[in-house]
């Protein structure tokens, strides 16, 4: 059995899941890691200095102790360490942050938008990678995106990050694609655009990276993201810590050093195709009410200061299906989260949506997923 130390922050998704990558392959070679919860700029923790163990993957800022374990013949694997390439300078594991904005690009595309955003760091490498692939991306179609950046961060207050963003994001065209440079940007972007009365996703669509449950699901609109694949990163970074701790040098190790981006994770912020019709996306922006359960198609339309049959009309050329499909399904949507998400009782769920009897609801579920509530709560295991 190995005995690797892994000095790795747990306070992010990105630490979290370089994490379970190493003990992904740790298990299928016999290995005993050893971590703590650490923070992004904690030093090593004492233990490290008596560590008697095979080896160790740090990504600490400080390494006095990993450094010493090196001296003393133990290999240490750095996951800060950097390396030169055609590309400019990358960690020496790194993600394809380039092929992450082109992914984000051709999302939008396929949504079938025309007017594009960035919104990121001016400091940060992975932020100015990320933004470079997504405007090549668009570039290479005629497409140039608008761009913002956050002050330095030695600029940066409270302030800055809550409400420094509004004014670039109240300028933008809509409907616009929004690409974050990771999740906790696009989070304060839906906060922001909502703050503002912009209809997100149908004014505005947003999407981040790293598929962070915290923010992903704390959001107020579900966010969408591009998960990178640091579960693979982790991986192969443990992949090559067992080189060293067979005795090769690091030179003599073949690296695959720029990890390609797992995929898309579509949520409510992106669910959306382009929009141009702007009754349409008031109407789309009506059906997200807390009750739906009391919409009507009549009192929609005067919402969207229109006549029944040209909101019909105009639904229906933008999204193929009528308004009366559109808020059925809405409804059938929030039914099943209350289901799968919490043990309220029918009756609650009925209330809290608008229907003025239960009865209404259990006969439109069914007759929409042609099963009962209870039968659908069931299959969820809620």
């Amino acid at each position: 059995m190995r005995h690797v130390a892994v000095i790795v922050e747990t306070s992010t998704q990105y630490g979290r899941n370089l994490i379970r990558g190493i003990a992904r392959f740790g298990r299928l070679h016999d290995w005993q890691i050893h971590f703590e919860y650490r923070g992004k700029s904690a030093a090593e923790p004492d233990w490290l200095a008596d560590f008697k163990g095979d080896g160790v993957i740090t990504t600490s800022p400080d390494q006095k102790h990993s450094r010493n374990l090196r001296k003393q013949g133990m290999p240490v694997f750095d996951l800060q360490s950097t390396l030169l390439d055609p590309a400019g300078e990358h960690l020496i594991v790194d993600s394809d942050h380039r092929a992450v904005g082109r992914m984000a690009a051709e999302h939008f595309i396929e949504k079938g938008h025309r007017h594009f955003a960035f919104l990121g760091y001016s400091d940060h490498n992975v932020s100015r990678e990320r933004e470079i692939g997504f405007t090549e991306a668009l570039a290479a179609r005629g497409l140039k995106p608008l761009c913002h950046h956050t002050p330095e961060r030695k600029a940066r207050t409270f302030e800055t990050l809550q409400r420094g963003d509004e004014g670039f994001i109240a300028s933008l065209p809509k409907p616009c694609a929004l690409f974050c440079c990771w999740d906790e940007v696009a989070f304060r972007a839906v906060q922001s655009a909502l703050e503002q009365k912009i209809a997100v996703p149908e004014d505005l669509a947003v999407l981040g990276v790293d598929n962070d449950p915290v923010f992903s699901s704390t959001s107020r609109i579900p966010l969408s993201s591009i998960d990178p694949d640091i579960i693979r990163m982790g991986f192969l970074a443990a992949s090559w810590l067992a080189e060293l701790m067979e005795g090769k040098e690091l030179k003599q190790v073949k690296l695959e050093r720029l990890v390609p981006p797992k995929g898309l994770v579509i949520r409510q912020s992106t669910a959306l195709d382009a929009i141009e019709d702007p009754v349409v996306r008031r109407f789309l922006e009506l059906l997200r009410q807390q009750r739906p359960g009391m919409l009507t198609i009549e009192e929609l339309s005067r919402e969207c200061h229109v006549s029944r049959r040209l909101l019909e009309q105009r639904v229906k050329s933008a999204t193929g299906k009528t308004p009366r499909q559109l808020l059925s399904q809405t409804l059938v949507d929030a039914i099943q989260r209350f289901l799968s998400q919490t043990d309220y009782t029918l009756a609650h769920i009925a209330e809290l949506l608008g229907f003025e009897h239960a009865e209404r609801l259990s006969h439109l579920f069914r007759r929409q997923t042609s099963m009962t509530p209870g039968e659908y709560r069931k299959s969820t295991g809620a």
